[in-house]
């Protein structure tokens, strides 16, 4: 709390770009510890928005106009809120507050850590548990004769990134399962997404071979080939791998790079051509900024914004 230094501003009008509208909503703007609350004036509604601090990733602080002083909070999970403070003062406290309070410095003032739930330790532990992987995978009709649960992830010996529970094809070996893990980046070896309990179709997931220009791992291969083989209604499975050929292709130069066909005999190889995680994020930026941009316009415009709505 004491890194709030305005916990009040009336009079704030709050545009939420999320909700597809473009109206305007006039209220009273709260800060708390862990939230940013923002409170609908119409008697009627009394509509509250809640933002976690944490999911803040950006605050700016926009120059001050005749209507006000405006602030841009920008959500990891893309949402855009455009803050509209009448005094400058308060949006100068507002903002050096927000900036401040989505960036704790230490682990203690993250919101998971100082929640504290108002219910008993049973219900607590209950919610520990409210994804349960192995009760998802026997939805869908896993383990079965041809899937498997698998222990060589346990303790997250063989991949630090999968979960420990895995499920496998079941003529895939231990040392097939860990061969496979050492011819792949980060240790992702093949490992069982979905399971259609119909059509006995599976979906899988894995990392990129270290296959530079000529590796290849006899595992690896007898890897696909289990996973051919428990996907009984074809003979040849897909290997779809999301970037651009190009962009793989340049990996090998890196050891590691993409299967080679002529080694998997049961596969058909297809790149879909996304991006690297630079090119996206740019593009996800230019996004945000084009749609923020539209939002400056339509607030800027008073004789549209503030009288008509």
């Amino acid at each position: 709390m004491e890194n709030i230094r305005t916990p009040k501003v009336d009079k704030v009008r709050l545009l939420d770009r999320s909700s597809g509208q473009r109206k305007i909503s006039v209220g009273t703007l709260y800060l708390s510890a862990t939230h940013t609350i923002f409170v609908d004036n119409n008697p009627e509604t009394r509509k509250e928005t809640w933002v976690l601090h944490s999911m803040v990733s950006s605050v700016e602080r926009l120059p001050p106009s005749p209507a006000g002083s405006q602030l841009i909070l920008r959500c990891k999970d893309f949402q855009v809120f455009q803050i509209l403070v009448p005094q400058e003062r308060d949006c100068v406290d507002v903002h050096a507050s927000l900036v401040r309070l989505s960036r704790p410095e230490k682990y203690s003032e993250l919101y998971c850590l100082s929640f504290n739930p108002n219910v008993n330790k049973e219900q607590r532990a209950e919610s520990w548990a409210f994804i349960d992987l192995v009760a998802d995978y026997k939805r869908m009709g896993v383990p079965n004769n041809l899937w498997v649960a698998t222990a060589a992830n346990s303790e997250y010996r063989v991949c630090d990134t999968y979960p420990s529970q895995l499920f496998v094809p079941k003529s895939a070996t231990p040392t097939v399962i860990v061969g496979s893990s050492r011819f792949r980046s980060r240790g992702r070896f093949p490992a069982l997404s979905y399971f259609h309990q119909d059509t006995l179709a599976a979906v899988c997931r894995c990392s990129q071979p270290l296959s530079g220009f000529s590796g290849r791992s006899q595992e690896d291969e007898m890897m696909l080939q289990a996973v051919m083989k428990s996907n009984p209604g074809s003979d040849f499975i897909y290997v779809v791998d999301t970037r651009p050929k190009l962009n793989a292709m340049a990996n090998r130069a890196a050891g590691k790079g993409y299967e080679n066909e002529d080694h998997y005999t049961n596969i058909k190889l297809h790149f879909i051509g996304i991006e690297n995680i630079h090119v996206m994020r740019s593009s996800q930026q230019k996004f945000i900024e084009g749609e923020t941009h539209v939002v400056f316009s339509f607030l800027h415009n008073k004789s549209s914004t503030f009288s008509r709505y």
